[in-house]
């Protein structure tokens, strides 16, 4: 069991904070996680690591229109296309579904095509979409190099596309490309600095990465290794590099790295699809001194958090209310109206073992997207669609 983040040194006034940040019982409060002398004080490092893990806890209880009202109705009868870089990652599904589900409200149709990361796959989908004369596109995980000769054509078709789950803003005429992430960089960076503040920053750590499109690749180069390496100078990383059609073969190299370095106590999974493979590795090599974080925060993660597994740590959002936030995009650009630019997500949050014992942990409870906060997003997009 990790030693909680109440241990990092911080002074009585931000006690509370860590109590929503997931603080454990750790009785002295001078002695930092992952050290074993008591009178060992907090770096300047593990600090600022701290404190952007304090700020990433906060739910949002209040919805925030994303832009101006606009007639969702006029787009009854039109098809839109979802396009995600591989159905083999499972939040890709999800969102998918609730991408359907919200353009359903205004009796729009939704047709989903498989990318299955692979380049002459995601042209073909988007050549479908053309020749279907889509109301517009929406892709998740798919940068435009990866297919830029089929993206090209969607553009000079005039079909509104949405590029989501890449990156908050980008280029592009704001009345046919708009943007819409989860922000997976600032993700990343939020469990890599869990880890920088357990250690102390002091951690050696094996970290997962994600090579399915340049897309997952930029965000474990920029949000996990760029911030190991910018803000913790005596943190020592190891990568394996897996793409989703490799999973079988995860749980064999992590065993074999965690048995060939002992010094390794933390392992960062870039998602939560290798957290099966992650418990098979280290049980193989038996270890029972890792420390687990992952980004996605699915309910089996979660779940496992909160009975103490080796899980410690995620970075979530709301993907039921990412779905919708896809769907005002698309649609207010099919409607005519510009795209929302720099459009920040707010349903984000971090997450530890006891912060989750707080949370209702049902597939109930995730459909609904109440771990992020109270905010009826729903409630608040129909009113902003004019949908009654």
């Amino acid at each position: 069991m990790m030693k909680s983040l109440r241990t990092l040194g911080v002074t009585a006034a931000a006690l509370s904070m860590l109590l929503l940040a997931g603080c454990s019982g750790a009785s002295d409060p001078e002695q930092p996680a992952g050290t074993g002398d008591p009178a060992v004080e907090l770096t300047a490092e593990a600090q600022a690591a701290l404190d952007i893990v304090e700020g990433a806890t906060v739910p949002v209880d209040e919805f925030e229109a994303p832009g101006p009202a606009f007639d969702a109705t006029a787009l009854t009868g039109k098809t839109f296309y979802f396009v995600p870089a591989t159905l083999q990652v499972p939040v890709l599904n999800v969102i998918g579904e609730k991408l359907g589900n919200a353009l359903g409200e205004f009796d729009a149709q939704l047709q989903i095509c498989d990318g299955k990361a692979n380049p002459a796959d995601i042209a073909s989908c988007v050549g479908q979409a053309i020749q279907a004369d889509a109301a517009g596109v929406v892709t998740a995980g798919i940068t435009p190099e990866f297919a830029p000769a089929a993206f090209a054509d969607l553009e000079a078709a005039g079909i509104p596309w949405v590029q989501g789950l890449t990156a908050p803003a980008g280029e592009g005429d704001p009345t046919k490309v708009g943007y819409v992430a989860e922000n997976q960089v600032l993700l990343q960076t939020w469990t890599t600095n869990w880890v920088i503040a357990d250690s102390n920053a002091a951690a050696n750590v094996l970290v997962i990465k994600l090579i399915d499109t340049p897309a997952t690749t930029m965000w474990a180069d920029a949000g996990i290794l760029a911030t190991y390496a910018e803000g913790c100078a005596d943190c020592t990383t190891q990568v394996i590099e897996i793409n989703s059609g490799q999973l079988d073969r995860l749980p064999s190299l992590i065993s074999s790295a965690l048995v060939a370095n002992p010094d390794i106590t933390y392992i960062q999974s870039q998602f939560d699809q290798f957290m099966p493979a992650v418990t098979q590795g280290v049980q193989s090599a038996a270890r029972d001194d890792i420390q687990v974080v992952s980004v996605d925060g699915s309910l089996a993660t979660l779940q496992d958090m909160a009975n103490g597994g080796v899980a410690q740590a995620a970075a979530a959002y709301n993907k039921s209310a990412l779905g919708w936030y896809l769907a005002d995009a698309v649609a207010r650009m099919a409607a005519g109206q510009p795209a929302v630019q720099n459009l920040e997500f707010p349903y984000r949050r971090a997450f530890t073992q006891e912060t989750v014992a707080d949370l209702t942990l049902t597939p109930e409870a995730e459909a609904a997207g109440e771990w992020f906060g109270d905010a009826d997003y729903q409630a608040g997009f129909l009113e902003l669609w004019g949908v009654n």
